[in-house]
């Protein structure tokens, strides 16, 4: 005949703690699952930002590639100056179409969406991304950092990619009237 133990011997676990044990288990659920769906929403932001970064650059490499001026001669000597041909007053377009984009200034403004290239054709894989451009002379602050001569000696190229969904990136670059 097998051995019974007395009751006070017998061991299990009481209500209050299954029902505490089960709280501590959900709470250690709760977090693991808002981790994992934290970690799910924005596994593609590595994607975004790449792609981000190589428009701003296409972008940039286009405007960089155009005169600093209007007033400046098409292969850039001598550069704008007080001593030989003014720099223009406003940054700006002067009207002309994309394709036509000769200087710097014509890309002040530029609102792309979806995307252009060099020639005013849509970019299919950027479609849903958005980029913006923004052309000033340096700042005095910027001027006076750079040891520049005059505000006319540089201009400050912003290109803003927004991606879908996402933020959006600056890429500041300065141009040197050279």
């Amino acid at each position: 005949m097998p051995l019974m133990r007395p009751a006070a011997e017998q061991q299990g676990f009481t209500l209050v703690e299954l029902i505490i044990t089960m709280a501590v288990i959900s709470v250690a659920v709760l977090g693991i699952s808002y981790a994992l769906s934290f970690a799910l929403s924005h596994q593609s932001d590595g994607l975004w930002q790449a792609k981000s970064v190589a428009l701003a650059e296409s972008y940039l490499e286009e405007i960089m590639s155009r005169r600093f001026d209007e007033n400046t001669p098409m292969d850039g000597v001598p550069p704008c100056s007080l001593a030989s041909v003014p720099c223009t007053a406003v940054v700006g377009s002067e009207g002309e179409i994309r394709a036509e984009f000769d200087d710097i200034d014509d890309y002040d403004g530029v609102d792309d969406l979806p995307p252009l290239d060099a020639d005013g054709a849509p970019r299919a894989e950027y479609a849903s991304f958005r980029v913006q451009v923004a052309v000033n002379y340096a700042s005095a602050a910027q001027v006076a950092a750079l040891g520049l001569d005059t505000t006319s000696d540089a201009k400050l190229v912003t290109v803003t990619v927004t991606p879908p969904g996402g933020s959006p990136l600056d890429f500041p670059m300065l141009r040197g009237n050279y």
